[in-house]
């Protein structure tokens, strides 16, 4: 991916699928086969993740209470919902790049479709992803005529990106307001255009016969999550059973001793458990630049994927911390059992506690750290677009370019991808 050897990513990731693949990998071919403009192949892989995931939505019982007894990654992983959403902005840049309009449009209402569900089904949901979902759903039903949903869109992104941005840091992007007064103008919504004229003032104009350019800019990697050991100390004076509300209620008192040292004389065992983490993994190129003829553009951010990730981890991590403790307690109880009848027993049964202990570190790896978004308007025919890729400073580190046919009074969309 990295080389832009794109092709030979995704034959190879095709030859290494298994017959029946799970959410991670489906995500991860859904987007290796679209940098590769297989975009029939980028659906089916990212439209089965979706129907496994929402399948999943209910959890499973018999696995939820086998992952107690051994390790996290057993459970189904349905995908986190920030994940789902940005499926399906790749399954609608799919069929746009197909000229399917009508299957950009149905990706994009069940798109909102899934976030409403989110709204009614998660308590204090964060609309992570939702607004950058709404967003693009008004940007394709503009592209496709729709106008009345193409308003109803924007306004959506306006309340999503307004909600998120306490903890997304994401501001509201100047193309949702301008957009609302110009599509509250075509509609003749008089009181909306009273309002969003206040509130947004006077939108860019659109020349006549001009066509737009909408362009996504990827930058970087989105954080893994990898294993790390965290250790807590059982006390010999410690006294609780086997019954799950005595486990519970032994936990808080577990939590308050990790990190801390004991003379041995008071020790029992040292509880081992498998934890993930995830770190901050910004790229090089923080922002773009575009320029065609004399109209330059600067790209504006429209959705911090890593940010998203990381408060989404950090909302995740207590659940399962708590959730892995009371695995490890149970599995200790075993053993405490175990050696009590035989000390090699009790080895034994503590070996099979550690070499089945895990943390679930699963998660779609190749997103991007960072969308951002240039929209310009630009004369009919072919022009070469000048990409300037921007490091943390402002200050230029890369260019390229690419050719881009714009249509009169018609949106193309582009995407392009940096790794550094």
């Amino acid at each position: 991916m990295e080389t832009g050897a794109y092709v030979q990513a995704y034959t190879n990731l095709k030859k290494q699928a298994a017959k029946k693949a799970d959410i991670p990998l489906l995500f991860e071919f859904g987007l290796v086969a679209h940098y590769a403009n297989q975009f029939s192949d980028s659906n089916q892989a990212l439209e089965q993740a979706e129907v496994i995931a929402d399948d999943r939505w209910t959890k499973s019982l018999s696995k939820e209470a086998l992952s107690l007894l051994t390790s996290d990654k057993v459970r189904p992983y349905p995908g986190k919902r920030y994940e789902r959403l940005l499926g399906y902005y790749y399954q609608i840049l799919n069929y746009v790049y197909l000229n399917q309009l009508d299957g950009a449009l149905v990706e994009c209402r069940q798109a909102a479709g899934i976030i409403n569900a989110f709204k009614s089904d998660v308590k204090n949901y964060d609309f992570f992803g939702s607004a950058f979902s709404a967003h693009l759903s008004a940007m394709v039903f503009e592209a496709a005529g729709e106008w009345n949903d193409a308003f109803i869109s924007y306004r959506q992104a306006e309340e999503y990106y307004q909600k998120a941005a306490e903890k997304t840091e994401v501001s509201l992007p100047e193309d949702v307001g301008n957009s609302l007064v110009r599509l509250s103008r075509k509609l003749g919504f008089t009181e909306f255009v009273t309002r969003y004229e206040k509130q947004y003032g006077e939108p860019p104009a659109h020349p006549e016969g001009h066509g737009e350019l909408i362009l996504f800019y990827e930058t970087g990697y989105v954080p893994e999550k990898e294993q790390f050991d965290l250790v807590f100390p059982i006390l010999k004076i410690d006294k609780f059973g086997e019954d799950d509300e005595e486990i519970e209620k032994f936990i808080p008192t577990l939590l308050g001793r990790e990190g801390r040292t004991y003379p041995e004389v008071e020790l029992e065992y040292l509880l081992r458990v498998a934890m993930p983490i995830s770190h901050s993994k910004r790229p090089k190129f923080a922002g773009i630049n575009v320029q065609v003829g004399q109209a330059q553009a600067r790209g504006v951010l429209v959705e911090d994927v890593e940010k998203i990730a990381l408060e989404t981890f950090e909302a995740d991590y207590p659940i399962i911390l708590f959730r892995t403790l009371l695995r490890a307690l149970g599995k200790y109880l075993l053993y405490r059992e175990a050696n009590k009848k035989d000390g090699l027993l009790g080895t034994l049964v503590n070996l099979a506690g550690v070499f089945t202990e895990g943390a679930d570190t699963r998660s779609w790896q190749t997103l991007p750290n960072q969308i951002l978004m240039v929209r310009m308007p630009l004369p009919t025919g072919t022009h070469t677009v000048n990409l300037s890729f921007l490091n943390r400073n402002g200050g230029v580190a890369l260019r390229n370019r690419v050719n881009v046919e714009i249509f009169p009074n018609r949106i193309t969309f582009l995407n392009h991808r940096t790794y550094e």
